[in-house]
């Protein structure tokens, strides 16, 4: 069964339980067109257990309506309560995040179409589509590789399309599933048709766009965006520099650090947490949302109970008003009646 199947397979569930419980508000959001389920984490804890994160999309007029009220937080915690509730009965499978995106209707994926097909981004990762010319292709790989450090998936067309792939599709398709893009402005960039109306796209779709400054100031619509200058930095400084946008654009700022999250909360290792908690502790401002979301899941995982990690989770945790966590002692039953004493 896909990553979608797993949703739809709950879907009804869900819906009579918004029912019952008279969320009619919810109901008319929560539509089998507008949901993405995406696997973010495996754990062979107890048989196995897959992690999920679902992306409920609203037009961006909904999405306006809904931030002015401070209603998209306790929507996405009501709709994750009911998806825990629905899967007690297979401990195989958590739903352990539900982010509410703008998407315009008019961007809406094909329901025909298998979302698990766009194989171009890394599953969990924050998406990011870089619009560059052909002649910059190093430079669009270099940045791609140095962003995936800080859990970005990064879409560069002249290596992530296959061959056997429709070059106009699979580019529509990123466009369509992005949750940011950066473009390398060049002198040539406004003669390409294809880089103009990459932006123009992401534009429409009132996500953020960072120009990125290669000999040249960003024009048009973007000329009012100031844009990073890479004059002289590398592709890891220019890495740092976009995560550090990311984290306090509102546009980005709460799909992105809720990805962060999940990552670190679906960690395999000692190591990938202490990466993903390393650039989560550092970040200036992190609203209290995700906090109680890392706070509360954080035992779930039996790779985030080394004590250095617990010992930075918890001063994490202390610095934002949250009381420290203990890790947990699993004490075995043995069924055998001759113990040793």
């Amino acid at each position: 069964m896909t990553d979608q199947g797993i949703l739809i397979h709950y879907y009804d569930t869900v819906k009579a339980l918004l029912k019952a419980k008279g969320e009619t508000e919810i109901l008319k959001l929560f539509k089998r067109d507008n949901l993405r389920c995406i696997q973010t984490g495996h754990d062979n804890w107890n048989g196995g257990i897959d992690f999920y994160q679902v992306e409920l999309s609203v037009s961006a007029t909904e999405y306006v309506r809904l931030e002015k009220k401070d209603k998209i937080g306790n929507i996405e915690s009501l709709i994750n309560s009911i998806l825990n509730d629905v899967t007690k009965g297979d401990e195989s499978i958590v739903f352990n995040n539900v982010i509410i995106v703008p998407f315009d209707p008019a961007d809406d994926i094909d329901p025909e179409e298998d979302v698990a097909d766009f194989t171009f981004w890394d599953f969990g990762y924050y998406n990011i589509f870089i619009s560059h010319l052909t002649k910059d292709k190093i430079s669009a790989s270099n940045l791609k590789a140095a962003l995936a450090s800080y859990g970005i998936s990064s879409f560069v067309a002249h290596e992530d399309i296959e061959p056997t792939k429709l070059w106009a599709n699979e580019i529509e398709s990123a466009l369509k599933t992005m949750h940011c893009l950066c473009a390398v402005i060049t002198p040539e960039f406004n003669n390409s048709k294809w880089c103009d109306q990459e932006v123009g796209y992401a534009l429409g779709r009132n996500i953020l766009v960072i120009p990125i400054r290669k000999g040249c100031d960003p024009y048009g619509l973007l000329g009012k965006i100031q844009g990073i200058q890479s004059n002289g930095k590398s592709a890891n400084k220019l890495a740092e520099e976009i995560f550090h946008i990311l984290c306090s654009n509102k546009l980005s700022q709460k799909t992105y650090l809720k990805t962060l999250a999940s990552l670190f909360l679906n960690s395999k290792s000692n190591d990938e947490a202490s990466k993903w908690l390393g650039l989560i502790k550092d970040i200036k401002f992190v609203d209290n949302e995700i906090v109680e979301f890392i706070h509360s899941n954080y035992l779930s995982n039996s790779n985030l109970s080394d004590d250095s990690i617990l010992k930075t989770a918890n001063g994490f945790f202390t610095r934002h008003s949250f009381k420290p966590l203990q890790r947990t002692v699993v004490i075995e039953e043995s069924v055998d009646d001759d113990l040793p004493f």
